[in-house]
């Protein structure tokens, strides 16, 4: 007799060649509840009671996927922000838990703005804008994204929290200008930083499964996105408007200089849960 408790357990050594014992505990269970759609209630009521053959299968079915180190997040097209649910695929980086930190911090600034209007570049699942506009429900809120399939999963989250967000296909690095003839309070920005180097640090589930396109940037030009949506937002920022940046630890001196150079002011880079040097704030 299969139980789920012994079904989560087996998983998890499973699991542990690519997994700490945590992160495979976690997996396991998150995955058993949600293929079975079992609440954690449940579970912890019926955790002895026997698995039954059609639960199995879908178990079976998708635990392969599992065990070849794609995320269970891809796998159950589901990934948690901000306490709001999204659909993720492939096409979309897995929303990360530190980036709630910028949000909290841009949900603040706009809600002592009336009808602010906020811009994201390179809105990938559109985590950002949904959850600004879900807390800060005058604001006006717009996203650009370079590829066609990340916008249709942004679109996908738009409908199903029920907002209104203006989207649009945009390349950042392109000599045009943002395709929105307006004026922002607020940019935001989560644009590739990682370079090529720090792939070695990455895991294996990141490389093999998660959007290169929004993740890496070349050694040689490790501040490439970041000149040029500075560059855009000098013109796209009404003045005394913010622009707020995800960045890479080690850049966070280069950052604060590239944006003093191009006429910001009010710096401040700001750190997260792991006390990194992770966010950047400026005024225009």
């Amino acid at each position: 007799m299969i139980t789920l408790n012994s079904y989560i357990k087996q998983l998890k050594g499973e699991l542990q060649g690519l997994y700490n014992e945590h992160e495979a505990s976690s997996i396991s269970e998150l995955f058993v509840l949600e293929i079975l759609n079992i609440s954690r209630t449940k579970y912890l009521i019926e955790k002895d009671d026997s698995i039954g053959k059609t639960s199995l299968h879908l178990l079976e079915e998708k635990k392969e996927r599992l065990l070849e180190g794609e995320p269970v997040k891809y796998i159950l097209n589901k990934a948690w922000f901000f306490d709001l649910e999204f659909y993720v695929d492939k096409s979309v980086l897995i929303p990360r838990q530190e980036t709630e930190i910028l949000v909290n911090y841009i949900i603040e600034e706009a809600s002592n703005i009336k009808n602010p209007k906020i811009l994201d570049i390179g809105t990938g699942s559109g985590c950002i804008t949904i959850s600004v506009k879900c807390n800060v429900l005058d604001a006006s809120v717009f996203a650009v994204d370079i590829s066609k399939d990340a916008l249709r999963v942004a679109i996908k989250n738009a409908n199903i929290h029920k907002v209104d967000v203006c989207f649009e296909q945009y390349y950042v690095l392109s000599a045009k200008n943002l395709p929105l003839d307006d004026r922002f309070d607020i940019i935001i920005s989560n644009p590739p930083y990682v370079t090529e180097s720090e792939k070695i640090q990455m895991h294996k589930n990141v490389l093999d499964y998660e959007p290169n396109l929004a993740l890496f940037v070349s050694d040689d030009d490790p501040l490439l996105f970041y000149r040029y949506i500075i560059e855009k937002a000098k013109y796209s920022l009404k003045k005394g408007g913010q622009l707020w940046f995800e960045i890479n630890e080690n850049f966070s001196d280069q950052m604060l200089k590239l944006c003093s150079k191009n006429g910001f002011e009010n710096n401040v880079v700001i750190k997260d849960l792991n006390k990194k040097l992770r966010f950047i704030k400026c005024k225009r």
